[in-house]
């Protein structure tokens, strides 16, 4: 599979030894050999091309994240032939087509956002004229079918609408955000003390795609954090330990720490909204449902967030929730131009946490605390409002008085006038 990619698929893209290519063609030709019908490249410079894929990928991340959403892209069009069409293959091949890939680039400590890639294959579910996305009480419904890892990877889409393939998270990747004032928060560990904890907490930031070059910020409810506490002890008592940074957050039944896959996360997630029955079966197509299993919580999450009401413009808003979704803005310019801090986007998913969150009584509970907060913020201006008044009474009386004072003056100097 490697020497196909590097040596056929990237065949004018990597330079290799033309010398070795030559050499190897003569020889053949001496010897009478043919290439084989499946194997249509020459493969003499092969380990060449290897060490000069790596170092163009180690110069430059973004080149090698383009050149594999190409490969996967490429792969992915031939699936959708006909299978009587010799270019035709099952999705299954292109994923077998990226492993000796993903292997190559962990060895080698290449940061790779293979769960952005890997989406391009899963996400064959995703019929865009006859899907929808999860309903608030088709969520409910699933997570009572759920353990406690089941029921966090099913808020998890729902609450921050990140990607199928970004659900690889380790703990390290996920922090508490306090609310230290309005408008003010902490979350990194360095920042939260002992002090820090006795404010409340507002929600929960996830690092997306860690260490690569499609990282960015999400977000998670208060929910996903009581749900995380109570999957945490679960996991302490499998595991007797305290989970480090670097371990991963879904983790493999038993009392080792080992990684669960994203096909074995995939497999949990189709059991239970399976079992939960809230998909139906489309006619007429191949293992199609009307809602996506993972796609459909990110088009949930994408849904409520538009219904939230907003601090900003609407177009700032509408940017600031593009970025929630990992989008790079509605404008290439955005990234650029209009660099929202991550404080603002805190202040804008705040608004959006009563719309996507799944408990009936949670959701209650989260509409009262953005009701008392907007009582608050409304108390807040009526009493600058008053004391403005106030200031500007005393201006008027002072003002007056010295008025007056002036007016007595000069009645002094000319009381004839």
């Amino acid at each position: 599979m490697m020497k196909k990619t590097v040596c056929e698929y990237l065949k004018t893209i990597l330079v290799g030894d033309l010398s070795l290519v030559e050499k190897q063609k003569q020889d053949m030709m001496i010897s009478g050999k043919k290439l084989h019908y499946r194997r249509q490249y020459y493969d003499a410079d092969f380990e060449i091309r290897v060490n000069e894929l790596v170092k163009r990928a180690k110069a430059d991340s973004k080149w090698i994240d383009s050149v594999l959403v190409a490969i996967a892209s490429k792969l992915m069009d031939r699936t959708k032939l006909k299978k009587t069409d010799p270019d035709y293959i099952k999705s299954t091949m292109v994923e077998n087509n990226l492993k000796p890939l993903k292997k190559l680039f962990s060895m080698v400590d290449v940061p790779i956002a293979w769960g952005k890639i890997d989406v391009m294959v899963n996400d064959e579910n995703d019929i865009q004229d006859q899907s929808r996305g999860y309903t608030e009480d088709e969520l409910e419904t699933i997570c009572k079918f759920c353990d406690p890892m089941e029921r966090l990877m099913v808020k998890l889409g729902a609450s921050s609408g990140i990607r199928a393939g970004a659900y690889d998270l380790n703990w390290g990747h996920i922090f508490k955000v306090y609310q230290i004032e309005k408008g003010k928060y902490v979350w990194e560990h360095e920042d939260v003390t002992e002090s820090t904890v006795e404010y409340p907490v507002v929600c929960g930031l996830i690092r997306v795609y860690a260490d690569s070059t499609s990282e960015y910020f999400g977000l998670v409810t208060p929910e996903w954090l009581d749900d995380l506490e109570i999957y945490k002890q679960r996991w302490i008592k499998e595991t007797n330990q305290i989970p480090k940074d670097n371990d991963p957050l879904f983790k493999k039944a038993g009392p080792f720490v080992r990684r669960l896959s994203p096909s074995s996360i995939r497999t949990r997630m189709s059991r239970v909204v399976d079992e939960s029955g809230v998909r139906v079966y489309i006619e007429g197509t191949k293992n199609k449902f009307n809602i996506p299993l993972f796609n459909g919580a990110r088009r949930f999450f994408n849904k409520q967030n538009k219904k939230a009401l907003t601090k900003t413009s609407k177009l700032a808003a509408l940017i600031i929730k593009e970025y929630q979704m990992g989008h790079g803005g509605l404008i290439k310019l955005d990234k650029n131009y209009f660099k929202e801090q991550i404080e603002e986007l805190i202040d804008e998913y705040l608004q959006t946490i009563p719309y996507i969150t799944i408990d009936k009584t949670a959701r209650k509970q989260s509409e009262l605390e953005s009701v008392k907060s907007q009582m608050t913020e409304m108390e807040r201006t009526k009493a600058d409002n008053k004391d403005l008044k106030k200031q500007m009474d005393e201006m008027e009386t002072r003002f007056q008085k010295q008025i007056d004072h002036v007016l007595t003056s000069l009645h002094k100097q000319n009381p004839d006038r």
